[in-house]
């Protein structure tokens, strides 16, 4: 019973253990794992059409000015064909607010849009 309890949990998470593992250790090669062949981004506010291999360095570089000490997922949800999840990644350079939005090709979970962007005061401790 708890082996399908535990089944179930995986089978129904939108973001995949390694992808927040390499996001938690700000492994761009990893997370590279779960890239679509193209992706949006946006990272701070900047756009790329990237290919997968871009998209990789990019990270690469958002990492070595932002070391991770940690990423967790908050949201995750689904809209018509895709999957997203919303979550957080904390750095030595602050704290970030990160959107993925995911399609399923051939039975793997991958990142179409991946956009980071600084997390707001009013986000960390909404006021009254």
């Amino acid at each position: 019973m708890l082996n399908t309890l535990v089944l179930l949990q995986v089978l129904g998470q939108t973001v995949p253990e390694g992808l927040v593992e390499a996001m938690s250790r700000g492994d761009a090669p990893a997370m590279s794992e779960y890239f679509h062949q193209s992706l949006e981004m946006s990272i701070l506010e900047q756009d790329y059409e990237s290919s997968k291999i871009q998209a990789t360095r990019i990270m690469e570089s958002f990492f070595k000015k932002n070391t991770p000490t940690g990423f967790s997922v908050s949201f995750e949800g689904t809209k018509e064909q895709s999957k997203y999840a919303i979550g957080t990644l904390s750095t030595t350079g602050g704290t970030f607010r990160v959107n993925l939005f995911f399609i399923t090709k051939d039975g793997k979970r991958l990142i179409y849009y991946l956009s980071i962007e600084k997390e707001s005061q009013y986000e960390i401790n909404p006021g009254p």
